[in-house]
């Protein structure tokens, strides 16, 4: 996996959603818990998926899964409790079967400082989970 460490190298389209660090999010030392990252991640990608028109359950009531198969996080610098931040997402990369995501963690935004950056490849697959070819509308619907 090759970690993009620069905004400009970051694909388009992407989307990017805006978070607060909760109390809760974050560890004894006030930082956001490393756990939370992939989270994060997972909640920007639904993001990238809605502003395309479509919703994750939408993708699977027609019968695609998208499991992860493999993930990766570099983190940089901590992101702190009350902090705003931004993720950054969007696709790197398609396989046959796959599609892998991208992923910038911003904070402060005025700021701009890159926090984290990671990558998630994800299988498609049918509901039963037998790896299936990735669809057309899928690949066009994530390139709009």
């Amino acid at each position: 996996m090759a970690l993009i460490l620069k905004p400009e190298g970051f694909p388009r389209p992407d989307t990017r959603l805006r978070l607060t660090v909760s109390y809760g999010e974050t560890d004894r030392m006030g930082y956001a818990y490393y756990g939370h990252y992939p989270h994060w991640f997972e909640q920007a990608r639904g993001r990238f998926i809605r502003e395309r028109g479509m919703s994750y359950a939408a993708v699977e009531a027609r019968g695609v899964w998208l499991p992860v198969r493999d993930m990766a996080v570099r983190y940089l610098r901590p992101a702190h409790y009350d902090e705003d931040i931004v993720v950054r997402a969007g696709v790197a990369a398609w396989g046959r079967a796959s599609v892998t995501f991208v992923y910038q963690v911003f904070g402060p935004p005025d700021d701009g400082v890159l926090l984290a950056a990671g990558e998630t490849l994800h299988a498609c697959t049918s509901p039963e989970g037998r790896p299936i070819a990735v669809p057309d509308w899928l690949r066009s619907l994530f390139s709009v």
